[in-house]
């Protein structure tokens, strides 16, 4: 439930008990009014009534006394009066109270007895009525009788119960025009500034650091509309400032990236000196050789054949090296690393199965997508894989693993992006710590053909695709290199999506 509807129920419940309290107070106070009023008449006639009956004889004045009791009774809310005389036991009533009277006439004795007056509501064929009783004396002060003032209180019932009503209204009108109130003040100063602070933290949350809110001015809600805009404006300098940083840091990786180039030209033209120069100096041997023996056919052709090897051996070593300077610009589109992957198995398929080597794959579905160049990309996982296969020559395992992470680039510190990890693993014969330390140096290698530029030309494809490379490897238990690719991580929610509707359109 919301802040505003919570609140507004909240305090229209306040309100509607408040409001039928007050009502309720107003009825009972009404009908305590009413009742004292009707007393207050009713002693006046009775005072009025006791002064005339006490300054008169009873017997002698009988037909005075039925005329004054029958006259009080034409009033409609007077029902009756009774006078009665103790001496003689005589009992004078109103024309209108024929019978039933009985339990009056036991009350004006009680009275008489006690020297009391009494006010008693009652009932009489079966209409409320209000008994004033109070007896008479005579000029000794001595009780010759007694009177009971009949009053019919229907009237003042009717009035109560359109009091009631009247009372009912009002507080209906009140409560009604004072919850339609607290919603227009509650929605205008409550539910609208904060919905629109939940609009601004939501777009602020897709990153829109532009976002501004313009309140109502006055109130502890502006004062949070203004905090809310200082952060906004720290949270988007922030960024800025990150974002430079960030420009800094790879601008510095690419300096650096640049240094190493020059700083391996120079290794490569260190080691092409050696790597040249040793075949070269056996191609100029065999010549000289060739010069002095040129009668001898069979060793003519044994050093054209040597020297058919070592200008072979100096044309692979030039192609690779020119593989590795003159690397063409990665073309890159979106691609699917799953994909690929399985494209590379397929190229080696026979290779595999000749060494029988077990494939363990454990890619993750609904991988975001990659950025590259899908040749490239291509030659990287071929060069690797065949690598594992060269260090398993009597078979093993070969596990290819692909996963989504979100990680900081080593070496740079900045916040976490997201980048899809691919594995390559292999139970072979594994590396030393020194081995590992100079694998990615040109001409290094462990093998007996190998020219040692291949994994250095891995090292530069992935760095041109803004990743890196990682090597693990234990003697005996085989080598993992892990290579991290930026992942577009717009794709991961697109990807998960539709995974997420066929799964439900199966279902």
């Amino acid at each position: 439930m919301k802040l505003g509807t919570r609140l507004t129920l909240y305090l229209s419940l306040i309100i509607i008990i408040v409001l039928s309290g007050y009502g309720y107070l107003q009825i009972y106070t009404r009908r305590d009014i009413l009742i004292r009023k009707m007393k207050v008449e009713v002693r006046s006639i009775g005072q009025a009534l006791k002064i005339s009956l006490e300054k008169i004889s009873l017997l002698r004045e009988m037909e005075y006394v039925q005329e004054l009791i029958d006259a009080l009774g034409e009033d409609e809310k007077i029902l009756g009066v009774l006078v009665y005389h103790k001496g003689k036991n005589l009992l004078f009533h109103s024309r209108y109270l024929s019978e039933g009277v009985e339990p009056f006439v036991d009350m004006i004795k009680k009275s008489i007895e006690e020297d009391q007056l009494q006010e008693k509501f009652g009932s009489y064929k079966s209409n409320p009525v209000f008994l004033y009783i109070f007896p008479l004396k005579n000029k000794k002060k001595k009780s010759i009788g007694g009177v009971s003032i009949i009053q019919n209180t229907t009237f003042m019932e009717e009035d109560i119960k359109n009091a009631k009503w009247t009372i009912f209204i009002t507080v209906l009108v009140l409560i009604g025009g004072t919850v339609f109130l607290v919603l227009f003040i509650v929605k205008k100063w409550i539910s609208q500034p904060v919905s629109a602070l939940m609009d601004g933290v939501n777009q602020m949350a897709k990153g829109h650091l532009n976002i501004r809110i313009d309140l109502p001015r006055g109130d502890e809600v502006f004062e949070l509309g203004q905090a809310f805009n200082h952060m906004a404006e720290d949270l988007k300098e922030a960024q800025e400032k990150i974002i430079q940083e960030a420009d800094k840091k790879l601008e510095l990786e690419r300096s650096l990236r640049r240094s190493e180039k020059l700083a391996t030209i120079g290794q490569l033209a260190s080691g092409l000196a050696h790597e040249i120069g040793t075949p070269l100096n056996i191609i100029s041997g065999r010549a000289e050789l060739m010069q002095r023996k040129l009668e001898n056919k069979e060793e003519i052709q044994k050093n054209l054949d040597l020297i058919l090897l070592q200008t072979g051996r100096i044309t692979k070593i030039i192609q690779q090296l020119l593989g590795f300077i003159r690397k063409k610009k990665p073309e890159k589109n979106l691609l699917k690393i799953s994909t690929l992957l399985e494209t590379t198995l397929d190229f080696i398929e026979h290779q595999i199965q000749r060494q029988k080597v077990k494939i363990v794959k454990d890619i993750k579905e609904n991988l975001p997508l990659v950025m590259g160049d899908p040749d490239q990309l291509q030659q990287v996982f071929l060069n690797l894989i065949l690598n594992a296969l060269q260090a398993m020559p009597n078979g093993g395992t070969l596990r290819l693993s692909a996963s989504f992470q979100w990680i900081s680039k080593e070496g740079l510190g900045i916040d976490q992006q997201p980048y899809v990890e691919v594995g390559v693993e292999d139970t072979g014969i594994g590396m030393e710590k020194e081995t590992i330390q100079n694998i990615f140096n040109p001409f290094f290698t462990t093998k007996d053909a190998g020219t040692g530029l291949g994994l250095i030309v891995v090292q530069g494809i992935i760095q041109d695709h803004e990743g890196w490379i990682k090597v693990e490897s234990e003697i005996g238990k085989g080598s993992l290199f892990k290579i991290y690719l930026p992942a577009m991580a717009s794709t991961l929610l697109e990807e998960r999506t539709e995974g997420e509707r066929k799964a439900q359109g199966e279902g």
